[in-house]
């Protein structure tokens, strides 16, 4: 028997594929108890390929697991993955649950694992490796293998052996250290995390390059290694296309290859001459462009068959120039990383993944490494998340204008299956109405992050496109430029996140080239700015668009048109030029050209600023474009010619208060919106870059749901859109690194609004897989407004309940027109307190807690009363005394304190609890203190209802707190709003009557049996709000009166 250790494994994935000894493995190492000893022919009559069964094995947990190999003889398996899943999914189905197969070419071999498990998902799913180069690692598979020394013959630990989302973490883990000591050497700081949060420290000395070159600016020095590194990576992507003079390790070999003098400045000396001297030079610009940094390229092997590249990325900026040195073993660190992973430029499939690393690591890198993102709120968001939201608005789009139902859904079940037949075929009507549909749609991403999203619809357009117009794989890069330049655009704050997005659509273009071509220019594509403002310093930079809607000139709109633009389209020439921008190779052209853009934006914006001479001033110094504005009417003004964009989609930053001059900035522009938290006003943003019918999809926090500030916000929702779907993912966390839960919306534009809702029940869900296996159901504008209160427990609800509350809820009076409420006072806040007595002395009364006292020191002490201090029937004061007056930070008035009153607790686990007293005590806001003002109504009656079993049921089924965290809680306002049925004299007297019998007697003795005058209780709270017995079940499914009882009481 073969030893199997980690040289073995190096050894076997470097070398040919060899049958024999894969047979000895799958025996020997996976314990394979069927391998057969001569394997079975497959596809006898396959002309391309020779299929083999080599046998099978149960697994330890009870998995089947089929063995397949097949000699591919038609191209290289390393460039080829489709089709080939399809060659093992028949034999699935024949007692199989999942297939170890290799297909091999003779050079190299793919390793695939295909499932298709049912509590996986409907799709097959397939991970594999490739192997057969000898100068390959092979890192990650030959530790992934040898962990399995003892576990080899148990499916699930296989399956991790192929865990895509494992080598993505490593990597992603490893990366941040790589970047974090190129941070580190400069600047002498790195970012440390306590409990959640990243936190800058100094962990040793500056180098001096961050005081002559960088300023002592860190955000310099980290964007600087970010775009260094993700250079770097981007290399690594072309070298697995054999870009890279045919070497699949050229950067490795760079680097080893160098001599000492060229390793000790690697950066200034190997790298940035590469970067910017060959592959930002055309081929016969290179002998006359001058040296960079002085040594061109004398250090660079087979520098001729570097290619030019285009399109920005090693365009050398301003920062570029400055001096920059790093030691040797910091690239050496960096490059045996690299060099340690495979990988892939195909971005993965969440069905169809390599084991490798794929161009959406860089999004992942982006949007979870630099800490300054948090400050933004973005997030990484999981692929399956993306492609279900690219999915969903993409078939909303096609469906626009469409009545028929069977159409509708024979549209949705091609965007997912890209079968041409679910529109009657490739020559139909439907099929070429379509068709046309996706050449001319437009999306836009007003937060793009790293891209996913408008990644994810360039996946879904060109699968589309290529079902319907059957052309060539030689003609896939052309159809990808052609969406790139027609279909998509992007906006981001952050530089970085740009630099990115572009990076990932410059790779998804190389996927298909055979040959190095050179890169389309992105700049006025995937552009920064702020989405939110189209206006600097107070100036609206929208002037020229709002004159054409309204057909009314101004003296701004002639100073714009005297700019020399075309009078019927003032954006017309700055549009024109961006167009052409998108395809110029020529350097020096492309400068001239983006100058020119740039000198006729900050023209118009001078025009737009007539008589501001301060922003007159400010613009020439201002770069263009930049992170203060984003002129959507004149960089896009194409899309806004026809209307806007038809689909909007994105995952925009949340947890983002915003404030001070932006707040003002962006109030002016867009009004107030919940708590000035940023992503509602993403929302709002969306209605105008929309036309009418078009579709928003954003991924945002689930707070929109039950905020108590957002009550119009909602009802604003179902006025302006028409709800296609809300996903409520409150039940299962959807971001590793955020601690909000999220809701992802599927809305279409309509001046007409919703008529119905659509939305999936939460009920019991625990994974976004499980949420969309629930049909999608629809729910009425009007039943879900009266649970405006909390949409989420609308969702989660089922129809009866809704009924219930819907019952409940349409009593029209409340127990704020009869009752005051209040919160309790607070004494020790500090925001407060330092308004009042300075930060030194509040900061001490704080501390100190100078207020309270074990002993009332004089007659102005007051005894607090605690939550925990009272129950139903009884109450008891285990409180310190505090000095009680209008000192304290939150002074409530003596009334609530000192009269006869309900106290409720805050926290209702299991159920509300309303206590009632008379004597004198304090509370904090752990109690609520609710007085008499109608003197018709009594305690005793509240007291009745508030105790009841249908007013715990409405409150776990109506309020916001009511279902979230451990401690679920009553807020004042939930009282205020509880509604109170429209009751008669009799009905209050009879009621508070009840309730003074169970207090009377459980006054006398605490032990005593009251539940047969609190069922009395129930029953009667149950006739005031008019309850049908079936609904009385739905409230309380034991409840001990008959229908007989209820009914003929009813009846008296």
């Amino acid at each position: 028997m073969a030893t199997y250790n980690k040289e073995t494994f190096k050894r076997l994935f470097q070398s040919k594929f060899n049958l024999s000894k894969w047979q000895m493995l799958l025996q020997d190492y996976f314990h394979a108890d069927k391998v057969r000893v001569s394997p079975e022919v497959l596809d006898e009559d396959a002309e391309d390929r020779k299929g083999y069964f080599l046998g099978s094995m149960t697994t330890q947990d009870n998995y089947e697991l089929g063995f397949f190999y097949y000699e591919m003889e038609d191209g290289s398996v390393l460039r080829r993955k489709v089709g080939l899943c399809n060659l093992i999914r028949p034999y699935l189905g024949y007692g199989f649950d999942a297939a170890l197969a290799v297909f091999n070419d003779g050079t190299n071999w793919r390793l695939s694992l295909i499932c298709d498990l049912k509590e996986d998902a409907t799709s097959t799913k397939r991970f594999t490796y490739v192997f057969g180069d000898e100068k390959a690692f092979y890192k990650t598979p030959i530790l992934r293998f040898e962990s399995l020394r003892t576990k080899a013959n148990e499916f699930l630990e296989i399956k991790k052996a192929f865990s895509v989302e494992a080598l993505s973490d490593d990597f992603f883990d490893e990366y941040r250290k790589q970047y974090a000591e190129f941070v580190k050497f400069l600047t002498g700081k790195e970012y440390v995390k306590k409990g959640n949060k990243w936190v800058e420290q100094k962990t040793g000395e500056p180098d001096a390059q961050y005081f002559t070159s960088f300023k002592e600016d860190d955000k310099l020095v980290r964007d600087y290694i970010k775009k260094m590194m993700g250079r770097i990576v981007f290399l690594y992507f072309l070298q697995s296309k054999g870009w890279l003079a045919g070497n699949l390790h050229y950067m490795h070999d760079l680097f080893y290859d160098a001599s000492d003098e060229a390793k000790e400045n690697f950066l200034d000396k190997v790298l940035e001459p590469m970067f910017f001297g060959l592959l930002n030079t055309k081929p016969e610009d290179r002998s006359s462009a001058p040296l960079v940094n002085g040594v061109g390229v004398k250090y660079i092997p087979n520098a001729g068959e570097i290619p030019y590249l285009n399109g920005g990325l090693f365009q050398q900026e301003k920062i570029d120039e400055v001096e920059s040195v790093f030691p040797a073993g910091m690239f050496q660190s960096l490059f045996d990383f690299f060099d340690s992973y495979n990988f892939t430029i195909d971005e993965n499939d969440p069905n169809d993944a390599e084991v490798g690393v794929d161009p959406e690591m860089l999004g992942k890198i982006f949007e979870n490494l630099l800490e300054d993102n948090k400050d933004k709120g973005a997030f990484y968001t999981p692929k399956e998340i993306v492609r279900y939201m690219c999915q969903e608005s993409l078939t909303a789009y096609l469906q626009t204008g469409i009545e028929d139902a069977e159409v509708k859904e024979h549209i949705a079940n091609f965007v997912k299956t890209n079968d041409v037949e679910e529109l009657g075929g490739a020559s139909s009507e439907l099929a070429m109405s379509i068709d046309q549909k996706l050449i001319d749609v437009k999306i836009c991403d007003p937060a793009i992050g790293s891209g996913a999203f408008p990644m994810g619809l360039l996946r879904e357009l060109y699968a589309c496109r290529k079902s319907i117009e059957i052309f060539e794989e030689d003609n896939a890069a052309d159809i990808k430029r052609h969406i790139i330049q027609n279909n998509i655009y992007g906006v981001d704050i952050e530089k970085g996140a740009v630099d990115i997005a572009r990076l990932r659509f410059w790779l998804a273009l190389i996927i298909d080239e055979k040959e190095p071509m050179p890169l389309p220019n992105l700049d006025f594509k995937i552009m920064q700015g702020n989405s939110l403002l189209e206006s600097y310093k107070g100036v609206d930079l929208d002037v020229t668009s709002k004159k054409l809607k309204t057909g009314k000139d101004t003296k701004k709109t002639r100073g714009v048109l005297s700019l020399g633009f075309e009078e019927t389209d003032v954006q017309k020439t700055i549009q024109d030029l961006v167009k052409s921008y998108f395809s110029i190779t020529d350097h020096t052209l492309r400068a001239q050209r983006r100058q020119q853009i740039d000198k006729y934006v900050k023209d118009y914006i001078k025009v737009c600023a007539e008589g501001n001479h301060e922003v007159q001033d400010a613009v020439d110094e201002l770069e263009i474009p930049n992170d203060q504005f984003f002129l959507w009417h004149t960089y896009f003004a194409d899309v806004f010619e026809k209307g806007g964009f038809d689909i909007v989609i994105g995952n925009p930053p949340y947890g983002v208060s915003i404030k001070d001059d932006y707040r003002k900035a962006v109030v002016a522009s867009w009004g107030n919106v919940p708590d000035y938290e940023i992503y509602y006003y993403f929302i709002v943003l969306a209605a105008p870059l929309l036309k009418e019918k078009g579709i928003m999809s954003y991924i945002i926090p689930n707070t929109f749901l039950f905020n108590t500030f957002a009550k119009h916000f909602r009802e604003m929702l179902v006025e302006k859109w028409n709800v296609l779907e809300i996903l409520d993912c409150t039940k299962f966390p959807i971001f590793e690194s955020a601690v909000v839960r999220n809701a992802i919306n599927l809305f279409q534009k309509d001046s007409e609004g919703s008529k119905q809702v659509g939305y999936r029940n939460t009920a019991n869900v625990t994974s976004f897989s499980d949420l969309l296996e629930r049909e999608r159901v629809f729910m009425t504008v009007e039943s879900l407004l009266a649970m405006n209160q909390n949409w989420g427990l609308a969702f989660y609800l089922g129809a009866n309940d809704i009924k219930v509350i819907n019952q409940i809820s349409s009593s029209i009076d409340s127990i704020c027109n009869h009752y005051d409420v209040s919160q309790g006072y607070i004494p020790y806040r500090k925001s407060d307190l330092i308004k009042i007595y300075g930060k030194e002395e509040g900061e001490r009364i704080v501390k100190e807690r100078l207020w309270h006292s074990q002993q009332p020191l004089d007659n102005t002490y007051i005894q607090e009363i605690y939550g925990r201090d009272i129950t139903k029937y009884s109450y008891h004061s285990t409180g310190e005394y505090v000095k009680y007056g209008k000192h304290l930070a939150c002074y409530v008035d003596l009334k609530f304190f000192n009269s006869s009153r309900l106290l409720v607790r805050e926290i209702t686990n299991p159920q509300i609890i309303a206590c009632l007293l008379d004597e004198l005590f304090v509370n904090d806001p752990q109690l609520i203190s609710v007085i008499v003002r109608d003197e018709r109504y009594s305690l005793e009656f509240l007291w009745g209802i508030l105790n009841s079993k249908l007013a715990t049921y409405y409150h776990f089924h109506h309020s916001p707190k009511a279902t979230k965290g451990a401690f679920p809680k009553i807020l004042v306002q939930d009282i205020k709003g509880f509604p109170l049925p429209i009751a008669s004299d009799e009905q209050i007297s009879s009621l508070g009557k009840v309730s003074k019998k169970v207090l009377t007697k459980k006054k006398s003795n605490l032990s005593t049996d009251t539940s047969v005058l609190e069922n009395q209780i129930d029953f009667l709270v149950y006739h005031l709000y008019g309850l049908t017995y079936d609904e009385v079940l739905i409230v309380d499914p034991k409840t001990p009166i008959s229908r007989e009882e209820y009914e003929a009481y009813k009846e008296e």
